[in-house]
């Protein structure tokens, strides 16, 4: 056996262990190109309009996208929720994902990221939820870029949670769509 010292500490990146990961991955069986977005667990809920969360791939990276464009419906507003995340004893959790956005020219059109500890998998709306302040894209950052969202800090969060992305839209004024990919609970030792 060898050892080496030296007179500086050496950094090692800490392990960080992952309790949640979804690349929306277009090799999954349940990736159905274009079709609505039914991974197992997750919830794809209409809120108001008919429009759902569809399953989408770009050189060969899958990811989900909502869109109001052409729905004629007044109001599109879509849901994308995670299955039960268990932080367990997990402490300094964080949440990162990407989005990105593309012919999206008002700012009512909008993603925003919540969490709840009391969503039964079904009642969506009879849920609590608390926005979650993420760097989203947005009207600014158009052109299918992805924008990461950061470090989210939910170290305050205990037990069973889930994670929505939901998407503000109108089929006819604001059009637009929005991508979400690299969805990502771990703890950030």
């Amino acid at each position: 056996t060898m050892f080496w010292s030296c007179s500086e500490e050496a950094e090692i990146a800490p392990f960080k262990a992952l309790i949640f990961s979804e690349g929306f991955s277009s090799d999954s069986p349940f990736f159905n190109f274009n079709g609505n977005f039914n991974f197992p667990g997750w919830t794809n809920y209409a809120e108001t309009g008919t429009r759902l969360w569809i399953a989408r791939e770009f050189n060969n990276d899958g990811y989900i996208q909502f869109s109001p464009f052409g729905s004629g419906q007044a109001s599109n507003i879509g849901w994308a929720i995670t299955p039960a995340i268990d932080l367990g004893e997990a402490e300094n959790v964080v949440l990162s994902f990407s989005s990105a956005t593309n012919f999206v020219d008002n700012p009512a059109n909008k993603l925003e990221v919540l969490i709840s500890t009391d969503f039964d998998g079904t009642n969506v709306l009879g849920a609590t939820w608390t926005a979650l302040d993420a760097t989203v894209a947005n009207e600014t950052t158009n052109g299918y870029v992805y924008i990461p969202s950061g470090e989210i800090d939910l170290s305050s969060y205990s037990g069973i949670i889930h994670i929505a992305f939901r998407v503000t839209g109108n089929g006819n004024t604001l059009d637009g769509l929005f991508q979400v990919d690299k969805v990502k609970v771990y703890e950030n030792n």
